[in-house]
């Protein structure tokens, strides 16, 4: 562009904006009023967007003095090279040191700047016919700032990435599944001066290994030790029952701190919250910093961590000590690990057991003592008080459990931040680990805490865990310990009675006695409830759901008195699963128009997945209609749940982890098929509870796989579809089968299919590799390929999450998924599992079509 280019010039904030435009822009004039000022360096910010004069550079230098002292130069809506080649530029030009970045220029929380790069990314200084000399990562420089520069592998999976507040250890396979944390991380995160976070895992990715965080420490610089701070943001790879603090004291044979939840806020005082089961930001923790130290020898008992800083709202009330406040005349206030503790003057003598209870990130606790049985109602109240007194993150996710409940529970440790954590794999020379998935906390539409100061249902005593050395055998029913000494039972009002004990059979036959029990096909669709198709009803229409002869919640009376197994008259005879033909396959007519393909969305009555109801008649259904089910496997699922506390959400947990169990076998072959459908029947309630029970399982995310097999009109209707919709449950599988019927290879990525191998039917019915996507999951159709030369086509969706905005439009995370799922393609030989053909046809099929 020919012409003189005039550049103006206007201080904002700290710094003097250089601009050839009529306005500032919006991210020049955000960065000036954000940036603190620099006690040895004018901070100039080059606004330099649009098409511009060649003689712009001309026109800059003439806008500043020559001479003088140094220039902290910052580039808007250029290259990020530009900002080096300026700086050099104008240091030779106007004979004065210029610091510029030499990198992407990220602006951080409170008005960091860190330069991020793959290489030695940075603040340098240019000078005049010297060599340029790096600076710092970051602007205002921390004290640890040399310490976490690089982004470094670790091992084969884990790399350790620059942050503005500090380093992040984690999965460096899955750029997709970062992306979003990282962007979290980067921008609300701040740089303090003297704390150098260190971020551990991230959510929805792989665990990671106590083995990648001691090969960072040992190559951390002496700065970076003195000065870390670990945070618990994702799964990491633990020993049954541990806690991240005391596995890593352990590891690295020294004192370690831990913040309390990850920092947010102003770096002189940040808010620090924890991640929850969702990966998303938690409750704002009291209890800032925790120190732990090494056990004295192996075996021996941990010491409680030590809070070494903590929060202290006004609402506390008057200071007594180092970490108790008079709330009330009779009552105090002591900040835990795990919240607050509202009790009497003098500590009782199970002090210890309560302030050892370690933080649930989905939970915050305020314990009422119950030492004083007469004073409990009056503590009650104050909870319910001081509740509704906290911010809104903290008050929606407080509960208020009984000291004498937390003593007995709340010692194991609790679920892990944004995932599941697994134990590492047996290392000769060290103990035995557990290696046992443990679930996520990741329920959706569960019911609030009650924050009125009555006890919350999930505080009841949970089954109690079997120490290392000794096996749990037969069900889970565990008689309650005694109180510890001091502490007040509670009163038999508010106890909640376990399930009954079931005694496993004594000699388990070959399948399930369930398997050929008193069933009756029921219609797919209700007697009084008429269909009116408008075209030929198809092929599957007539597919009936085997279910025991209770009728459904809705409708049904109080069930009847039952005769007693050993009168009652023979079942009728029922096919076996394993003789029975396969379910036919499925054409619409081609004449159909899309609506014959893709799934309606159903009425609120007929959806599987009501987040906002709460199934209580559907499990009381549940019972009844497969009482003989319950018998045979509820003593195996309760072993599970014994030895997976985060299943025990509640004294419906069981109900809930045999409606999957019975859907992932024969019984739930029909399902899928009538709930597309979206008529009304037994088959919803059933769904229903099986929803419930998936939500509490881990959840996968990454690639998954299926098939299909599609005529050349479905794939032609596929082409127009933007979205799809199962309200099914999607089943897919985490290694690629072989042998898997169709002509068109499904691949979905995951972001919160659950995997069901916790509860998956024992011997050859059970696939551990499965994962099940909850009715009404939604998906992103990123490409399709028709089947050509005899090679298989292939689909590939992306997993839309809840909330997300810009159906219509392409998205970054499209092209990140996308991405992996070629990738994937590439890699795998389809060297998977084989599967049986009666379990194949759960796989066969496009999420959203008929």
């Amino acid at each position: 562009m020919p012409g003189s280019a005039v550049i103006a010039r206007h201080t904002v904030g700290s710094a003097l904006v250089l601009h050839a435009r009529e306005q500032i822009s919006a991210e020049a004039r955000s960065m000036a009023l954000s940036v603190p000022s620099d006690p040895d360096n004018d901070i100039v910010i080059l606004d330099l967007h649009d098409e511009l004069p060649f003689d712009v550079w001309d026109s800059v230098a003439a806008a500043l003095h020559r001479r003088g002292r140094g220039i902290r130069l910052m580039v808007c809506g250029a290259h990020p090279e530009t900002g080096a080649l300026a700086g050099q530029w104008l240091s030779d030009r106007l004979g004065r040191p210029v610091i510029a970045p030499f990198g992407r220029l990220i602006p951080g929380a409170a008005g960091l700047l860190f330069v991020h790069a793959a290489d030695l990314g940075g603040w340098v200084c240019y000078r005049q016919g010297r060599t340029p000399v790096w600076q710092s990562k970051r602007y205002p420089v921390p004290a640890w700032d040399g310490a976490a520069v690089d982004y470094l592998p670790i091992s084969s999976t884990t790399a350790a990435e620059p942050l503005p507040g500090g380093v992040w250890l984690r999965e460096s396979r899955d750029e997709a599944a970062i992306a979003e944390h990282w962007h979290r991380l980067m921008s609300t995160m701040p740089c303090q001066p003297h704390a150098m976070s260190v971020i551990l895992g991230c959510p929805g990715t792989a665990p990671l290994s106590l083995d990648d965080i001691a090969r960072f420490w040992r190559g951390l610089a002496p700065q970076g030790r003195s000065h870390a701070r670990f945070v618990h943001y994702g799964p990491v790879a633990l020993r049954t029952g541990e806690t991240v603090g005391q596995a890593l004291a352990d590891l690295l044979e020294s004192p370690v701190v831990l913040f309390g939840g990850v920092p947010a806020g102003k770096p002189s005082e940040p808010g620090l919250f924890t991640v929850g089961s969702d990966g998303r930001p938690g409750w704002q923790v009291f209890a800032r910093e925790l120190a732990y130290h090494p056990r004295d020898s192996r075996g021996s008992a941990a010491r409680t961590p030590r809070i070494l800083g903590h929060r202290a709202p006004e609402l506390l009330g008057e200071p007594l000590g180092a970490l108790a406040y008079r709330y009330t005349d009779d009552a105090v206030v002591e900040v835990i690990q795990s919240g607050l503790w509202l009790r009497g003057e003098e500590p009782p003598g199970y002090a210890d057991r309560i302030r050892a209870i370690p933080a649930d990130p989905d939970s915050m606790r305020i314990v009422v003592d119950d030492a004083a049985p007469a004073l409990v109602d009056r503590y009650r109240e104050l909870a319910g008080d001081l509740a509704g007194r906290l911010d809104p993150a903290t008050r929606d996710r407080t509960t208020t459990p009984l000291s004498s409940v937390a003593v007995r529970a709340g010692l194991r440790a609790p679920g892990p931040a944004g995932g599941v954590v697994t134990a590492p794999q047996d290392v000769p020379g060290r103990p035995p680990h557990d290696v046992r998935d443990r679930p996520s906390h990741d329920v959706p539409g569960r019911p609030p805490h009650d924050v009125q100061g009555r006890p919350e249902p999930a505080s009841v005593p949970e089954p109690a865990v079997a120490p290392p050395n000794l096996t749990v055998a037969g069900p889970a029913v565990v008689a309650e310990p005694a109180p510890a000494e001091g502490v007040a039972a509670p009163a038999p009002a508010e106890a909640v009675a376990a399930p009954a004990p079931v005694e496993p059979p004594t000699s388990p036959p070959a399948r399930p006695s369930w398997a050929a029990g008193p069933t009756m096909a029921l219609p797919l669709r209700r007697p009084d409830h008429p269909a009116a198709p408008s075209k030929p009803a198809p092929a599957w229409a007539a597919v009936t759901l085997e279910i025991p002869a209770v009728a459904s919640p809705a409708t049904a009376p109080p069930p009847p008195a039952v005769a007693s197994p050993a009168t009652a008259p023979p079942p009728p005879a029922v096919a076996s699963p394993a003789t029975a033909p396969p379910p036919p396959v499925v054409r619409e007519p081609a004449e159909a128009g899309a609506s014959g393909y893709f799934q309606q969305t159903p009425g609120d009555e007929v959806r599987a997945y009501r987040p906002d109801l709460d199934p209580a008649a559907e499990r009381a259904w549940l019972r009844r209609a497969f009482s003989r089910e319950f018998e045979a496997v509820s003593g195996g699922i309760a072993r599970i749940l014994a030895e997976h506390a985060i299943l025990q959400s509640g004294p419906e947990a069981l109900e809930h982890a045999v409606a999957v169990r019975l859907y992932l076998s024969v019984w739930g072959d029909s399902v899928d098929k009538m709930l597309r459908l979206a008529e009304p029947g037994v088959h919803v309630s059933f769904a229903r509870c099986v929803a419930t029970g998936l939500s509490r399982l881990p959840s996968h995310r990454g690639v998954t796989y299926a098939a299909a097999d599609l005529t050349t009109d479905e794939m032609r209707q596929l082409t127009r579809r933007e979205t799809l919709t199962d309200w099914g449950f999607t089943n897919a599988l985490i290694e690629r089968p072989a042998g898997l019927p169709g002509n068109v290879e499904v691949m979905l990525w995951s972001t919160t299919a659950r995997r069901t191998r916790l509860l998956e039917p024992e011997g050859d019915a059970g696939l551990p590799g499965r994962v099940l996507f909850l009715p009404g999951t939604s998906f992103k159709v990123l490409e399709l390929r028709e089947p050509a030369d005899g090679a298989r086509g292939l689909l590939l969706l992306r997993e839309l999450v809840r909330d997300e905005a810009g159906f219509g439009r392409r998205v970054p995370l499209d092209d990140l998924a996308l991405a992996a799922l070629r990738r994937s393609v590439e890699r795998d030989a389809g060297a998977g599992p084989s599967l049986p053909t009666s379990i194949a046809s759960r796989f066969l099929g496009v999420p959203g079509m008929i």
